[in-house]
């Protein structure tokens, strides 16, 4: 009888140990799977990515000012349902990854928003931007690398 009540007692720690560890992915009320995201300038759009498909609003790339920075760019995504959506910035962040910091840089949050950033063009020449939605220790969401191009005016 003791070896039945310990046994069970182990039992029930390691299922609430493994519920522990698995709750976010399984049963979490906000968690968010973007199919997609936007980055936006006031009502411009800049490029999006929707189900793997890259758009840029004009040529091949983000263009950024070489000595200079881009106005406020805005970040939301896209749900499966095609809404577009910004999470709580509590629970959430966004995380950024510049494939040639000699040529890109970025200040985030602007004005304490996680949803927004700038550019920083720091030299002319091409650069990547990826963007991650944050969560709980792991990505919910990773862009694909967006082309940059920074150009002397």
């Amino acid at each position: 009888m003791i070896h039945t009540i310990n046994i069970s007692t182990i039992l029930v720690a390691l299922t609430g140990t493994l519920l522990l560890f698995t709750a976010c992915g399984n049963d979490h009320d906000h968690h968010y799977s973007p199919v997609g995201i936007i980055l936006s300038q006031g009502d411009d759009m800049l490029v999006t990515q929707e189900e793997g498909v890259v758009t840029y609003a004009t040529g091949d790339a983000i263009p950024v000012p070489a000595g200079e920075s881009t106005q406020t760019i805005s970040v939301a995504f896209i749900s499966d349902d095609g809404h577009h959506f910004t999470p709580e910035a509590g629970e959430y962040s966004l995380r950024h990854t510049i494939g040639n910091e000699e040529v890109l840089g970025v200040t985030h949050p602007v004005d304490g928003d996680e949803w927004s950033f700038r550019m920083n063009g720091l030299q002319a020449g091409s650069s990547t931007i990826q963007l991650e939605l944050w969560h709980a220790g792991h990505s919910d969401f990773r862009s694909q690398n967006f082309q940059v191009s920074v150009t002397e005016q």
